[in-house]
């Protein structure tokens, strides 16, 4: 057992029941060729930033003998598994899930815009999910897989904090795991809106959850 030092609270962590999720750091979302940047011209800045940080966790959790796990937001190439609800909600915002980009038909598995990004390239050992929803429970065997290896501790990081991220730890937390949400690991396209989280995070004294710097992990003993 291990004490992570938060912004709030301790976070007390047995290092054998954790695992480290990787939340969608995708082409779609994070390289200048995928349909966030080239579709749409979003500011890939603040989610760029944080691929060497995210690098530094994914090799910290191997070397710890953490499962590492990459999620990926995707869709059957029917897109039979796509809601009628996410369907409208994505085209009202300009982002029709299976329209054409550069890298493929956007959210569509088989397509190169899904796929991790080229500097995070999950290892054989580590898990890889295609999830259809914001939150990585939604229609996966996730829980059912975490639970089987007895993980009880989940360490969050990933894009986009507001989104994904959040819809994730939120989830994760009413299935009764104790999450740690990595901040300088996580990144919206606005940055305030990865402050925004954070901050929410920490509402009502940390009845929400956990809040740290990866180097406050690091330092853990």
């Amino acid at each position: 057992m291990v004490t992570v030092k938060t912004y709030a609270h301790p976070f007390e962590m047995p290092m054998e029941k954790t695992a480290l999720l990787i939340i969608d750091m995708q082409n779609d979302f994070c390289h200048p060729d995928g349909f966030n940047g080239s579709e749409l011209g979003m500011d890939l800045t603040a989610v760029r930033a944080i691929i060497p940080k995210v690098q530094a966790l994914v090799t910290w959790a191997r070397e710890s003998a953490i499962q590492v796990i990459f999620t990926r937001e995707s869709h059957q190439p029917d897109l039979s598994d796509l809601s009628p609800s996410k369907q409208t909600r994505y085209a009202n915002a300009g982002s029709p899930i299976g329209q054409a980009g550069k890298l493929g038909r956007f959210l569509v598995q088989g397509e190169q815009g899904v796929a991790i990004i080229d500097e995070l390239q999950p290892a054989a050992e580590d898990w890889q999910l295609d999830k259809p929803a914001h939150s990585c429970f939604v229609h996966t065997a996730l829980d059912a897989k975490l639970r089987a290896a007895g993980i009880t501790h989940l360490l969050i990081a990933g894009v986009t904090t507001e989104c994904c991220v959040l819809a994730t730890y939120r989830h994760a937390s009413d299935l009764g795991y104790y999450c740690l949400l990595l901040d300088d690991c996580c990144a919206a396209f606005d940055v305030k809106d990865h402050k925004s989280t954070a901050h929410i995070l920490q509402a009502e004294d940390g009845v929400l959850g956990w809040v740290a710097e990866s180097a406050q992990l690091y330092a853990a003993q």
